[in-house]
């Protein structure tokens, strides 16, 4: 499967090495070029990850990832707009049909789940583990 990942954070890399390491073909694209460190040196060496430096949401850096070959495209960088932007651009415009996107703000999940876009809230996720979590004893 050819994945890309907009986003190079710790939740960005950590997942563009678990799906290298099954022999996924990455790449991830992040606006600080300095964020790529986070990334195996070896698997960036060996070319399991590749990387594109740019502004994910731009025609010309989706382009240069060859965005219309992926099979999976996943948003997540650190802000939601960026996320909803390039998820729904890549969806509409690109015809990916696997797209992923991580929005925190509950009330944007529900508003781009509605628009029919796979939405992951941590938000959402921390409160429901939390709730479930509580001892209610006595």
């Amino acid at each position: 499967m050819r994945v890309i990942i907009l986003g190079c954070g710790r939740t960005g890399a950590a997942i563009a090495s678990s799906l290298a390491a099954e022999s996924d073909r990455v790449l991830v694209i992040d606006k600080e070029i300095r964020h790529f460190d986070r990334l195996p040196p070896s698997m960036v060496d060996e070319g399991a990850i590749g990387v594109v430096h740019g502004d994910g949401t731009l025609s010309d850096v989706l382009r240069r990832a060859e965005v219309e070959d992926a099979d999976l495209f996943i948003a997540l960088t650190g802000h939601d707009t960026i996320n909803a932007m390039a998820a729904q651009k890549v969806k509409q415009v690109y015809e990916v049909d696997q797209v992923i996107m991580r929005i925190r703000d509950p009330s944007l999940a529900e508003l781009y789940t509605a628009l029919g876009l796979n939405v992951y809230c941590p938000t959402e996720a921390s409160v429901s583990h939390i709730i479930e979590s509580i001892s209610r004893e006595g």
